[in-house]
């Protein structure tokens, strides 16, 4: 009865891992979201992610690259009475007042884990000459990015019909944004504390507006940023990313939860996603670097051993953990015949891999060592498969024969005086 029991127990835990592992995506009251592969950008899941929504204060990771790349953190900047006037109606705030300098490494703390408007208004005044210059540095910077459904018409997030994106474009400049260490340890902080300026002396603690960062407890990932972001029209949105011990890092972006208690779903579907993404996939490494793929014949080679051909570097992507939902297809691309000399290094081919049919990763084949060159010697097989090979060792056969019968008529002749000259002598006497 116990090894019944103990079976039974043993099965129900299978089959519970097996329904946690393998679950389908979750389904999400949201107007769209996407989960992606931070490193790769690859889709794990997503609903309507090419759907035009309002980023509300998303935005402001935008403003936030801007200001890293275009920006010096140390500058001080000054607050305008115009930057505070376009906090917009009920706009979040802090509170900074005109005239006061604050430098932009604090502005950024306020406006990413604050989610301060005004702060966002300061940094686009003084990183261009014009707000409107820096709206258009904004779109630009974003179609770089690969966000080419975006457009943006303010720095902050405040509602405006000409201002819009896409779950997947916002994907795009998360995953950037969080590949600048300035930002990700920014949007990682849970207070701070902003310094003393020319107008006050003291300010109160600020806490981060992302409630699911600074509550989430799981044993199965981490919760590392990025931003939230509400207005009326857009609805709650908000921007996650996750990393586990293994290293993988994902972002979810849920955007437009409008239903009753939208304030606590989103940071629920957020949860939901990741959960989904951390129990059913996992980084799997395709191929090592330095890895011996192949050995090639190389023509006209010092040697017999073959060329080895080795991975120049390593793939890893973020798979299903079960392998049978991988549907992956590996090929090789080798260059044609492959003539010495060849140098250590030499980019000989490629091995891509696929998966659904789709290339997911290339990675080259270099020569493991040089080979030196060596002509094949000229035989009677090589010499009739190849007629300029006959013609060219027939010219240069007429050409030795000629030289060497010049040379013997020169030596016939210088003997021959030589003994016409000896006879003469010999008559003398």
């Amino acid at each position: 009865m116990k090894r019944l029991l103990t079976l039974a127990v043993i099965l129900l835990l299978i089959l519970t891992n097996t329904s946690i592992a393998y679950a389908q995506p979750p389904s999400l009251e949201a107007g769209a979201y996407i989960l992606v592969d931070a490193h790769t950008g690859d889709v794990l899941c997503e609903k309507d992610s090419r759907k035009t929504l309002y980023p509300a204060s998303t935005t402001k990771i935008m403003t936030a690259i801007l200001a890293i790349e275009q920006g010096n953190l140390d500058e001080i900047m000054t607050a305008s009475q115009s930057a505070i006037d376009a906090i917009g109606y009920n706009g979040s705030n802090i509170g900074i007042i005109p005239g006061e300098k604050i430098p932009l490494e604090s502005l950024l703390q306020a406006m990413l884990i604050s989610s301060a408007n005004e702060a966002a208004n300061i940094i686009a005044e003084n990183i261009c000459d014009s707000t409107e210059e820096f709206f258009e540095l904004m779109n630009r910077r974003a179609k770089e990015l690969g966000a080419v459904e975006t457009h943006f018409s303010n720095a902050s997030g405040i509602h405006d019909p000409m201002h819009f994106t896409t779950a997947a474009d916002l994907a795009c400049i998360a995953r950037h944004a969080m590949t600048l260490p300035e930002f990700r340890e920014i949007v990682s902080t849970h207070s701070f504390t902003m310094p003393a300026t020319n107008k006050r002396s003291k300010w109160p603690l600020l806490t981060n507006t992302n409630r699911l960062m600074i509550n989430h407890k799981s044993d199965l990932y981490e919760i590392n940023g990025i931003k939230t972001g509400f207005t009326g029209p857009a609805g709650y949105c908000l921007i996650t990313s996750a990393r586990n011990e293994d290293d993988m890092e994902l972002i979810a972006i849920v955007m437009g939860v409008k239903n009753e208690g939208a304030a606590e779903n989103v940071r629920k579907y957020s949860e939901q996603l990741l959960d989904y993404g951390f129990n059913n996939f996992e980084r799997v490494e395709l191929i090592k670097k330095g890895r011996v793929y192949r050995n090639i014949k190389v023509e006209d080679a010092a040697d017999i051993y073959g060329l080895d051909l080795i991975t120049e570097h390593s793939l890893v992507r973020v798979l299903p953990r079960d392998p049978s939902k991988r549907n992956l297809e590996e090929i090789s691309h080798i260059n044609g015949n492959i003539h010495a000399p060849v140098n250590k290094g030499d980019r000989i081919g490629y091995v891509e891999f696929l998966k659904d049919g789709i290339s997911i990763g290339k990675v080259d084949l270099i020569a493991a060592r040089d080979i030196e060159y060596e002509p094949a010697p000229v035989t009677l097989a090589t010499l009739t498969q190849n007629p300029e090979t006959i013609v060219d060792n027939l010219y240069f056969k007429i050409g030795i024969c000629c030289a060497v019968v010049i040379i013997l008529f020169i030596i016939i002749r210088l003997i021959l005086k030589v003994l016409s000259r000896r006879s003469r002598s010999r008559k003398c006497y």
